[in-house]
Parts: C-alpha cells; structure tokens; sequence
C-alpha cells in the first residue's frame, strides 16, 4: 500500500506539472532568437574558406562522408559553390531569429545548426551545444502554431504535445545542468584550477587572453593573488550554482539564468568568444521558462469537476489558457497530435 500511495502521489505531481507546462512563450522565444543569433554570427563575420579551411592530419573541409552528408555544406556537390552555401545557411538562421512560424521553422533551424557543428574545421563547444539545443527545441517547436514566437498563444495546447513537450524541456534542462556541472567538477583535476591560479593565465593567454579595453585593468587587478583565486574559484563556484538552479523550481531557475548571463557576460566583456557565450545564454534563457501562472487542479485519476465543466460546455477545454491572454481555454479546433 505504501508503494502504490507514492506511485499515486508522484503521478498526482507529474499530471499537475504537465497541466502547468506550455514553453509558447516569450521566455522560449528569446532563447532561442538568441541562440541562432550565436550561430548567425559565425556565419556572417567569417568567410567560407575560413570556416572550411584545411587542417593538418585531418584533410579538406567539409568532410562529407556518413552522417555529415546531410550537411547545408554537402548537398548538391561540387556544382555549389560555399559562399552560396553559406549564405543559404545565413538566411535560414535570419528566418528562426525573427521568430516567425517556429512550427516551419525549427526543423530548418536544427538543420542549419548541424551543419555548421558537423562541417566547419575548427568548431567550439557552442556550435556543439547549439546544435543539441536546437534538436531537442523541434518538440516544442512543432507544438507551437503561433505565426510569431514573440506573441501570445491564442489556443490551447493540447494535452498529447504538452507531455511531450515537457520531457524534451526536462531533457534541455539536464543536458545545461550536466555540462555546467561537469565543467566545474573537472576543473578541479587541473592543477591551476585547483591552486586558483588558472585566471592569471588566460588573461595573459595570446589568443584568448583579456582585450581591449580591459585588458590594462585586468592585468593590474591580476597581479593581486587574492584577486586572482576569487576569479578562478568564484567562476567554478557560479558553474555548480548554475547547474544546481537550472535543475530547480522556477525561481531558481530564474537566479540561475541571471548568473549564466553575468558570467558569459564577462568572458565576453574579457575574452570576447561571443558565440559561445550567446548560445549558453540563450540555453539558460530556455532553461528559465517559468510555469504557466495558473491551471485547474489536475488529479492522476478522473476528474469529475473538468467532466462535468466539458459536459456543460463541449466546444471548450476545462483548462484555462492564461498565456492565452484569456480565462477560458481553447475551441474545439484545437488539433490533435
């Protein structure tokens, strides 16, 4: 009896959390927007030839063999040209930021981020994140009828996508938490993370170090050793807070976003690597999408008060719709999966 009270109870919680989930918001939206605003940036300040530059061991780029066939960068052979190629990419990247139709759009915008993480020579870890993020967005995605993604629904979502949708947000979630967590974690085997010396050095590091024009007051302000130990462990201590947060309720959620946005904020401020920095930030953003305001209450078994409220009025849901901008809920023409 004891285990099947705790099966009932978790069910109770989970139907209650998926009655309160609907990502079709703005939260979502700039996420995203922010997102392939990083990708975009690579594309339109960097060339093609030195996005697909050859490399020593590794041969011509792009590599077209299995899977990265499927590349924007493979596809139509040599009778493309890359720049052409690049631009397509450009375009589709302009499309997903404006916000427009996501339903239309995520699938090109998950292509498009797969192409740049599986083809150019020497990606970063943001066009890896952003290539993951995007893939697990198209759920949400789909599920999104709205003609932009800055307005507010105007209908219900129904109950099939909303359980959907909530475990690809659960996935999102986990898989920004696991890499902030693993950052920090394993920071702590390297000798200069762990003696709190590891600032001291990439501020002074030749291809990543401090730029203008920080980079006279960093170096001064490094030359403190307690300066110096507070950046390197406070860095690896807001990385575990992040992922701790993004792992939360809403409101911590919230705290975790804005400590996302103050540390890449100042590694763009210090080191530039704008691309990662926007496409970590605009995963936190995603991350931080609150619950809807309010919701009927949801039961694990039958609910007679929403029976009966569908019995009395079957054109309409017994689930309000707030993001909807409306008390009642959805029309009948809400479409099934």
């Amino acid at each position: 009896m004891q285990i099947t009270t705790s099966v009932r109870s978790l069910a109770g919680r989970l139907a209650e959390r998926t009655a309160h989930h609907d990502l079709r918001s703005r939260w979502f939206g700039v996420g995203r927007s922010v997102i392939a605003v990083a990708q975009l940036s690579v594309l339109l300040l960097t060339p093609a030839k030195a996005l697909l530059v050859p490399v020593v061991g590794m041969g011509e780029f792009p590599r077209c063999d299995t899977v990265r066939a499927a590349s924007a960068w493979c596809i139509g052979g040599d009778a493309v040209g890359m720049e052409p190629r690049r631009w397509l990419l450009i375009v589709v990247l302009l499309v997903a930021a404006s916000g427009y139709r996501p339903r239309w759009t995520v699938i090109p915008h998950a292509w498009a981020a797969y192409s740049v993480a599986v083809s150019i020579s020497v990606p970063d870890g943001g066009e890896s994140v952003g290539m993951i993020m995007c893939f697990l967005m198209i759920p949400a995605g789909l599920a999104d009828s709205r003609t932009w993604h800055w307005h507010r629904p105007e209908t219900a979502l129904s109950p099939s996508w909303r359980t959907v949708s909530l475990a690809f947000f659960l996935a999102i979630r986990v898989q920004i938490a696991y890499l902030y967590l693993d950052s920090a974690i394993s920071k702590f085997g390297v000798a200069d993370w762990a003696n709190g010396t590891a600032e001291y050095y990439f501020l002074r590091d030749g291809m990543f170090g401090a730029s203008w024009p920080w980079d006279g007051i960093l170096l001064w302000m490094s030359k403190s050793p307690l300066i110096v130990v507070s950046l390197t462990w406070g860095a690896l201590l807001i990385e575990i807070a992040i992922g701790v947060c993004l792992l939360s309720s809403g409101r911590r959620r919230k705290a975790g976003m804005v400590m996302d946005i103050v540390l890449h904020g100042s590694i763009i401020l210090t080191m530039g690597l704008w691309s990662f920095a926007l496409v970590m930030i605009g995963s936190a953003i995603v991350c931080a999408t609150p619950d809807r305001r309010t919701a009927e209450p949801v039961t694990a078994g039958f609910d007679s008060g929403a029976a009966e409220a569908k019995a009395q009025n079957p054109g309409r849901s017994a689930v309000p719709c707030p993001e909807c901008g409306a008390a009642a809920a959805s029309t009948a023409a809400v479409s099934p999966v």
